[in-house]
């Protein structure tokens, strides 16, 4: 996780300062049982300049909505997967909670949340971690046996829960069954670890932040809990670091990559693209490329982009984005629902 930090106008310093006193003092970390919460949303167009504008690169825009809840610990969101079995999300954040998202939609556009849940995630000692370091969860995944994987950073790891799903919120008071420290982990940066994680049948990719891989490249690796671990390099867009990956097509080798970049003068922007990452370790190359599929920057809608979810209707393919709003009252929590179209149909 990189936290955004913009600097509060003067006029606001006074009015904003209680709340940045909290967000400086740290989050109120994930702990009690398992809670409904409700979830206000606010439709947002995809440009605030065009709010008519439903394109950008191969995406069409399927709605998007800035959501605040009822709950101190809702925020932070790092990453998310798509439930399909109940059509609902399913997302970690970087102080330790699970968070359950039930869309709202209307001929395919995302117009609301109808339900929410939250919990902490335990660890395997059945307690949520009591520091941050230890509950910073930045990716969630699932493999095909049905085993939810959580990765998390400053104290790098994986941890395995064998029977988590959003469609049954009391699944969430569940310890992990496994944890897994990879040695490839050793001496990353605290805030630089595993931020990117997807599932590829029995096999975990994972992406670093800020460690650097073979070729020029982000990090990478291909982490099999029984065969071992590959390297590979990731060609992330320049001066972008990548913050969630999913998987797009079943057999295809096919990942779609979130990255995020701030600036001081450009602001925030995010940049998705896509890559293959071959499962056979021959034919897992030294730089993985990849292919720009859009990018959100001002005045289209976008905040420090961590989430990422694909969800598979048939032949279409629908991405939900997240942010994290790293629990500053300057930053936004947005959800933003798109379609990927064929290449054919790009657009700037």
């Amino acid at each position: 996780m990189t936290r955004i930090r913009r600097a509060i106008p003067s006029a606001a310093a006074i009015a904003a300062g209680a709340v940045l006193g909290v967000y400086f003092a740290g989050p109120a970390l994930g702990a009690g049982p398992v809670t409904p919460i409700e979830v206000q949303a606010k439709a947002i167009p995809l440009s605030n300049a065009d709010p008519a504008q439903d394109r950008v690169g191969r995406l069409r825009y399927m709605g998007g909505l800035v959501l605040s809840a009822n709950n101190m610990r809702f925020g932070g969101i790092s990453d998310m997967l798509w439930e399909p079995e109940c059509n609902r999300l399913l997302a970690v954040t970087d102080a330790g909670s699970w968070v359950i998202l039930e869309p709202r939609e209307q001929d395919g556009r995302l117009t609301g949340v109808s339900a929410g849940w939250i919990a902490p995630i335990k660890g395997p000692d059945g307690m949520p971690p009591v520091t941050k370091s230890g509950a910073d969860a930045e990716g969630v995944t699932r493999t095909t046996d049905g085993r939810t994987w959580v990765s998390y950073e400053q104290a790098h790891r994986l941890e395995r829960f064998a029977d988590v799903s959003g469609c049954r919120p009391e699944s969430l008071d569940s310890t992990p069954d496994r944890r897994w420290v990879l040695p490839a982990m050793a001496g990353w940066p605290e805030n630089g670890g595993a931020e990117a994680i997807a599932a590829d049948n029995g096999r975990v990719v994972i992406l670093a932040e800020e460690v650097s891989g073979p070729g020029g490249g982000i990090l990478g690796l291909s982490a099999d809990p029984e065969a071992g671990v590959q390297q590979f390099g990731w060609q992330a867009p320049k001066g972008y670091a990548p913050t969630a990956i999913g998987r797009l097509d079943d057999g295809a080798d096919g990942f779609v990559v979130l990255h995020r970049r701030f600036t001081p003068i450009e602001g925030v922007s995010a940049v998705i693209s896509q890559g293959r990452i071959p499962a056979d370790p021959a034919k897992l190359p030294e730089l993985v490329q990849s292919t720009e599929l859009a990018r959100l920057r001002p005045p289209l809608n976008v905040d420090n982009m961590e989430a990422l979810a694909i969800r598979k209707e048939g032949e279409r393919r629908y991405l939900y984005i997240m942010s994290d709003n790293n629990f500053n009252a300057l930053q936004r929590t947005l959800l933003l629902k798109f379609e990927l179209l064929p290449e054919a149909d790009a657009k700037p």
